[in-house]
């Protein structure tokens, strides 16, 4: 990807960051859980059997695949975030990481419905990020004692203004194969809007 391209990634980022700060200061910005976490499902399926435990609305309201009391356990501990100032804080990787998901032959490339949300996030300039150097749980306890084996590819970066984190504080990567496609997609819109 040219620098012109890796520039627009960059600032478009920061754009949809700072429109969720702003949002999140004026209290028109609202996030609401609902349902249960990968944990909660990945319990459910290999106990088809168990009742509800009624430890939270969840587990209450859905049955066991619906608790949100499940906690993550991480491999490395989370450091501070630090806030991009500028596009110099950002990295859009040169190419596309080996298990990128815009990669053809990639699991989410796979699945229709997911190729589709992919192209759409890029067309619409809605940032996605790598995962590289991101946090994952590598199991999830119950408050009860339960546990249950966190899945190798289930990454739970902080996510601080819209951007997620790698565990060292720094801000994730941009995708390079969603940068690229984004690029193009802002570029072709710009010259059909001109013409």
């Amino acid at each position: 990807m040219d620098e012109a391209g890796v520039a627009w990634a960059k600032a478009r980022v920061l754009a949809v960051s700072a429109a969720n700060r702003a949002a999140a200061d004026s209290g028109s910005y609202v996030s609401i859980h609902m349902g249960g976490s990968p944990a909660a499902q990945a319990w459910a399926d290999a106990h088809p059997d168990a009742e509800s435990a009624y430890c939270c609305m969840g587990d209450a309201d859905q049955g066991p695949a619906g608790c949100t009391c499940w906690r993550p356990e991480y491999e490395v501990d989370q450091a501070a975030p630090v806030p991009p100032t500028g596009p110099q804080d950002l990295v859009v990787p040169a190419t596309k990481c080996a298990d990128c998901a815009y990669r053809p032959g990639s699991p989410e490339r796979a699945d229709e419905y997911m190729a589709d949300e992919l192209i759409s996030y890029a067309h619409a300039g809605r940032p996605f990020f790598c995962h590289t150097g991101c946090r994952r749980p590598l199991r999830w306890r119950h408050p009860d004692g339960r546990v249950i084996d966190g899945d190798p590819s289930d990454y739970r970066p902080l996510i601080r203004d819209a951007i997620p984190y790698q565990a060292d504080g720094s801000p994730a990567p941009i995708c390079a194969g969603w940068a690229a496609i984004a690029a193009q997609a802002a570029q072709t819109s710009t010259t059909k809007s001109i013409t």
